[in-house]
């Protein structure tokens, strides 16, 4: 398969951080990446959960006056 070079932005700390636990593991950060790019291919979606922590100020709003009453 022919290989394409892709340029992403990425905050420093976080590629620096990244790049170092990725050595750790044996691994190269494109390496990583396509780790990372093969999977939701796999399982045919996000592979892990993506959620909000914590309600929006509107939700926040919403649910402060519903437990009110």
């Amino acid at each position: 398969m022919a290989k394409v070079t892709t340029n992403i932005s990425l905050d420093a700390d976080l590629k620096k951080a990244s790049q170092e636990l990725f050595a750790d593991l044996g691994m190269d950060l494109t390496t990583a990446v396509t780790i990372f790019l093969k999977q939701p291919l796999r399982v045919q979606g996000i592979p892990f959960p993506v959620t909000r922590e914590n309600p929006n100020a509107e939700t926040a709003a919403v649910l402060n006056e519903y437990t009110t009453k």
